[in-house]
C-alpha cells in the first residue's frame, strides 16, 4: 500500500486543482447558469423601445445585425442605427449591444476597426459626455481607412454599462469578469483632420441620447433622466441694461 501513495496522492491533488478550476472558470462564465438572465432579457427589450426621433435627430437607417455577428459579439439584443439632424445635415451612426460580460466586454473598437482595415489616427483618450444630471466616462480615438477610391475618418466615442453608469475602463474584461449583464455603446461619426473632439456631432448627438437609453435601460434612474442640466454658477456680474 505505502509504494502507491507518491502516485496516489499526487494524482489525487491534481484532481481536486482540476475541479476547483472547473467551478472557478464556470462561475466566472456563467457556465453554471442560463445564458440569459431577466436583467438581460430586460435590456433587450428595452432597445426595442428606443425613439426613431431623438431631440432633433431623426432615425435615417436601422440596420439588422447578422446573426453570426450577433453570434461573435455575444448580443442577446441589439441596436444598430443612423440618426440625422435636418437642422445641421450631420449624421452620426449608434452601435448598441447588451449581452454577458465575458463577451461583450472583450470586443474593442481598437480591434474591430482595425480588423476591418482602418488604423487607429490618434491616442485613445478618455473622455467625459455629460448629459440630463450626470455623465458618462468614455474612451474616444479617430480611426483612418484609406484605399484607392479614398479615406474615411472616423471618430468614435464608446463606453459600458452594467449598473446604470456609463464608463469606460482601460481593462474592460478585468474590471466586469463573468458578472452580467453588460451593456455597450458606440457613438460614430465622420471627421476632418484636427476637428476637436468638443465639435464631433457624434458627441452633441450622444448627449441627446443617453438620457433616452439610459432611462430605458434603468428605469430606476428615469427621474434623473428627465431632470434639465444644472447651470453652473457663474462669478461674472449680470449686464445692467
Amino acid at each position: 500500500m505505502k509504494a502507491h501513495l507518491p502516485l496516489v496522492l499526487p494524482s489525487a491533488v491534481g484532481t481536486v486543482l482540476i475541479i476547483l478550476t472547473t467551478l472557478v472558470q464556470g462561475i466566472l462564465t456563467e457556465r453554471w447558469g442560463p445564458s440569459s438572465s431577466e436583467q438581460l432579457n430586460a435590456f433587450a427589450t428595452a432597445l426595442q423601445k428606443v425613439p426613431t426621433r431623438i431631440g432633433d435627430w431623426e432615425v435615417q437607417e436601422i440596420t439588422e445585425m447578422d446573426p453570426r455577428e450577433r453570434e461573435a459579439a455575444g448580443a442577446v439584443g441589439d441596436l444598430s442605427r443612423t440618426y440625422r439632424n435636418p437642422h445641421t445635415q450631420e449624421v452620426v451612426s449608434v452601435y448598441l449591444i447588451c449581452g454577458p460580460s465575458r463577451a461583450v466586454a472583450v470586443h474593442t473598437p481598437e480591434a474591430c476597426y482595425v480588423s476591418s482595415g482602418f488604423r487607429i489616427e490618434d491616442k485613445i483618450q478618455p473622455y467625459d459626455i455629460p448629459f440630463a444630471n450626470t455623465k458618462g466616462e468614455f474612451r474616444t480615438a479617430t480611426f483612418l481607412k484609406e484605399d484607392p477610391t479614398g479615406s474615411q475618418l472616423l471618430r468614435v466615442f464608446w463606453a459600458w454599462n452594467a449598473t446604470g453608469q456609463w464608463e469606460a475602463p482601460e481593462w474592460p474584461r478585468m474590471k466586469y469578469g463573468g458578472r452580467t449583464p453588460l451593456n455597450k455603446v458606440y457613438f460614430i461619426a465622420r471627421s476632418v483632420p484636427g476637428e476637436p473632439v468638443a465639435e464631433s456631432p457624434a458627441l452633441a448627438f450622444a448627449k441627446e441620447f443617453l438620457p433616452v437609453v439610459t432611462a430605458l435601460l434603468f428605469p430606476e434612474q428615469a427621474p434623473l433622466m428627465s431632470a434639465k442640466p444644472s447651470a453652473p454658477a457663474s462669478s461674472e456680474p449680470t449686464p445692467q441694461k
